[in-house]
């Protein structure tokens, strides 16, 4: 049987530190129900459908990992499913970034037959068989290209994933220094967090060949890797890029249906998850749907992104949390989602009632300044009674 997790980490935390009193009394609940050794999922998600505090560092990571489902309601567990999801994430990298032409060029087999054999030798750079490995080489190659063309702008107003990371890499990066060649010749060249988003983006396209990588998957990545590389625990940071992997993985199985063009028009596509918010406005706010028809403003003018992406753009990364922290203690997120959607529209009705097209435009994309506490009130009210 395996040891029970420990969370003393956390503990040490609350006992030296100054943290206000509400604070602490709600740190202290979410400490009573992770304390235990079998997790009360139902308690959890009730409590972090109103936040999870910041004061305690490792606190969000922890309990993002068991609303999302990765760690068992076992608390005994724990350890055992990390350090298994460490070595199958390694087996991935190793599999899939050390590339075909760079294992099969360079290992040689005895029980090989000769036209085998014959065959690797003829194998050239041009060849356009869609057995050679150098098409699999080329091919993964502008996959990670097109991935790292957005990580390195994921979240541009922080420097944080353009820094160096601190956690030492031990996975391949051989993609990356053919596709990236000026870093490569530079000698002071340090691992920075866009290459672990990267990398780890490159394995679920890998791994999804329905899906691939579409645009925009890395700022769904961005708030889970940043929340688990910020944690405090020993065991934890020697998983920081296995956990966001296999979470983002686990988030993708609710958001990849409005990243797929072949469901667009699909009961799962975007277009319908765009409609059903718009039928939720003419419910709940019919005066600003019918003022919106008006104006000729369509859902898909400004909620596309807002669906897609999960909100990750409309609000600073810090909001992006809060906002997290109750998308994902529902177990229904899309539709969750679109009450959260419903309640930004709700937040802006003065102007979207008095301004002209331009202006309610300008409004519905920059919504950023609104408190997402009030976005979370008016979501829960509307939603409990829905």
């Amino acid at each position: 049987m395996d040891s029970l997790f420990s969370l003393e980490y956390l503990i040490q935390q609350l006992n030296t530190k100054p943290i206000a009193g509400n604070t602490r009394s709600s740190i202290e609940k979410f400490l009573e129900i992770l304390d235990k050794p079998k997790i009360n999922l139902n308690e959890l998600k009730k409590l972090s459908n109103q936040g999870v505090p910041d004061d305690i560092k490792g606190l969000r990571s922890l309990v993002w990992k068991l609303l999302l489902g990765y760690l068992p309601t076992d608390r005994t567990k724990w350890n055992s499913t990390i350090k298994t999801n460490i070595e199958i994430y390694e087996q991935f990298c190793n599999d899939l970034i050390k590339s075909k032409l760079q294992k099969q060029m360079t290992e040689s087999n005895e029980y090989e037959d000769q036209e085998i054999q014959q065959s690797k030798k003829q194998d050239h750079p041009l060849s356009k068989s869609l057995q050679s490995i150098w098409k699999s080489f080329f091919d993964d190659q502008v996959i990670w290209e097109e991935v790292e063309k957005d990580t390195v702008r994921t979240r541009a107003e922080l420097s944080f994933f353009v820094s160096p990371t601190q956690i030492p890499n031990k996975y391949p990066v051989y993609f990356r220094t053919q596709c990236r060649r000026e870093r490569r010749l530079a000698k002071d060249y340090e691992h920075r967090h866009y290459d672990v988003l990267t990398r780890i983006l490159f394995i679920y396209a890998k791994l999804n060949p329905a899906i691939r990588y579409v645009q925009g998957m890395n700022e769904l990545l961005a708030p889970l890797y940043y929340v688990f590389y910020s944690d405090t625990n020993e065991l934890f940071l020697q998983s920081v890029e296995s956990d966001a992997f296999f979470c983002f993985t686990i988030l993708m199985s609710d958001a990849k249906d409005s990243f797929l063009r072949a469901l667009d028009d699909s009961q799962d596509g975007i277009k319908s998850k765009m409609n059903n918010l718009n039928t939720l406005l003419r419910i709940h706010e019919i005066e600003i749907w019918d003022n919106l028809q008006k104006q000729g403003i369509h859902p898909q003018f400004y909620s596309l992104r807002w669906i897609m992406l999960y909100l990750t753009q409309e609000f600073e990364l810090h909001s992006v949390f809060i906002l997290w922290d109750s998308l994902l203690s529902h177990s229904n997120k899309n539709e969750y989602l679109l009450f959260l959607c419903l309640s930004i529209i709700k937040e802006l009705k003065p102007s979207l009632l008095q301004d002209d097209f331009t202006d309610i435009m300008e409004g519905l994309q920059q919504v950023g300044k609104i408190q997402v506490e009030k976005i979370l009130q008016i979501a829960s009210q509307i939603y409990q009674h829905n």
